[in-house]
């Protein structure tokens, strides 16, 4: 159980991922959910708003897709726990998002209890 005051940035240029982040954590009042649909409005969010956990697609739009946007967001002064996820499963495509510095990475799609779990693991 998520048992404190929790900021959730998710970065997905798909409205239905960014809707069943916001959908699955809407009855924890604890955790509030900010979103970006690329990299680049990613990282301004995370400076913005200092998020507890940051979950990024890979593949985005524009300059900087989700293993950018990792390693900036390892490179700041402010870091988080970053939860990548990717409809790529490939052993290789892991090793580069762990190399981007993820905390874990996850294979789409994800279930709302999927989601959950991997807050509460990261939030507890």
């Amino acid at each position: 159980m998520i048992s404190k005051h929790v900021k959730l940035l998710v970065v997905d240029d798909n409205e239905l991922i960014r809707t069943l982040f916001r959908l699955s954590f809407k009855r924890f009042p604890e955790v509030e959910v900010y979103e970006a649909e690329d990299g680049s409005e990613g990282f301004k969010r995370f400076q913005e708003i200092s998020p507890d956990i940051v979950f990024s697609d890979i593949m985005m739009p524009g300059d900087i897709d989700g293993l950018k946007l990792c390693k900036q967001i390892k490179a700041s002064v402010h870091q988080c726990p970053v939860v990548l996820i990717s409809a790529k499963g490939q052993p290789s495509d892991i090793a580069l998002g762990m190399q981007a510095g993820a905390d874990l990475y996850k294979v789409k799609p994800l279930s709302p209890k999927d989601l959950i779990s991997i807050a509460e693991n990261f939030m507890t």
